[in-house]
Order: C-alpha cells, then structure tokens, then sequence
C-alpha cells in the first residue's frame, strides 16, 4: 500500500506539471501564432495547417551553421507549416470537440480523485470504475475527434498545396492509440475484477 500511495502522488505531481508545462507553452506558442499571422497578408477565410515531408526532392539540400565545428553541418527537414482554403467541416468539427475538452478536465479530476482513493486503501470499488472511465473515454473521444479533424485538414492541403522542393508524406496519426487502449482494456478488467468481489462478498 505504502507502493501504491508513493506512485499515487509521483502521477498526481506529474500531471500537475504536464498540465502547467502544456499550458505555458501552448499560450506562448499561441501567442506567437498570432503575432505571426497579424504579419501576413492572407485571405478571410483560411486555415493553418502542418504537413510532413518526405525531405527535400533529389537534388536539394539544406544545411545549419556548426559553431562548435565551424562549419555547415547537414539537415533534414520533416514537416512545414502553411496555410490552406477555409474548410467548414473543420470548424464545425472544433464545436464538438469542444464539450469534449471539457470532458477531458473533469476526466483528470477524476483520475485525482481515484488516486487519493487509492492511497486510502478504497480500490476495488465501484466509484473507481466510474472514475477511470470518465479519465480515459473522454480522451479517446477527444482524440478520436481530433485525428479526423487533423485527417480532413491534411487532405485538403495535400489537394491545394502544388511544390517542387518537397515531397509530402502521407497523413500520420498524432496520438498513441496502442496506449489508450491498453488502458480502456485494463479498465474493464478492474471493473470486471470489482464485479466478481461484490459477488463474493455477497456469498460469504
């Protein structure tokens, strides 16, 4: 139990510290967005976009000043940013992504409170399935939302962008999914698991 409380509040510290660190450098990051584009002649209606590339075509090269070598040192390039066409489907899609993001927040409180649940020795019970269930579910939906929101996005700039200096790869997915589902499988176990005490607690 001592085990459980220790890694209850190294997850705890953890989250807080993503959630800070995530939060700080997606408002700089943001802001910068936002300084940039104001620099921009570009249509009404537009859309930003990342792309990954498969490199240069044959017969481009790029390179960055070494100071430690003094000297120009190879580099590869594996993603720009760009603009394209306004797309309706992708705003459409962020109002319902939206609701979701709120889900995730209170997915996360969640996950808080079945961490301090467990550090009290409160485990297999039925709150925590509600709880782990309201952590990952969110996130999946949320991710899920965001993959094809980030999929339609894609596919309309490989559509409308035309260069003869890169060679555009194929749409990635931006999230571990293998992750996610191990943890929606590990879930249902443990709501199984809380299942078969109750069971047994009422037959003794």
């Amino acid at each position: 139990m001592k085990t459980v409380r220790i890694l209850g509040i190294i997850v705890i510290v953890a989250l807080i510290g993503n959630f800070i660190k995530d939060g700080i450098s997606g408002f700089i990051g943001g802001w910068n967005d936002a300084e940039a584009d104001s620099q921009l002649v570009l249509p009404a209606d537009f859309n930003s976009v990342s792309l990954s590339v498969e490199g240069y075509k044959e017969g481009m090269s790029d390179s960055l000043f070494n100071q430690a070598m003094q000297a120009n040192v190879p580099c590869e390039v594996n993603g720009v940013s760009t603009y394209v066409k306004h797309n309706s489907w992708v705003h459409a899609m962020g109002f319902v992504i939206f609701p979701c993001v709120l889900l995730v927040f209170y997915g996360v409180y969640c996950l808080i409170r079945l961490l301090i649940a467990v550090s009290r020795g409160e485990i297999l019970i039925r709150k925590n399935i509600r709880r782990l269930r309201f952590f990952i579910y969110p996130i999946m939906a949320f991710s899920a939302l965001y993959e094809l929101q980030e999929y339609v996005l894609y596919r309309t700039a490989m559509n409308e962008l035309v260069s003869s200096d890169y060679v555009f790869d194929e749409f990635h997915l931006k999230y571990s999914w293998t992750y996610m589902l191990v943890i929606a499988l590990l879930t249902e176990i443990f709501a199984q698991a809380v299942r078969i005490k109750e069971e047994n607690d009422l037959t003794i």
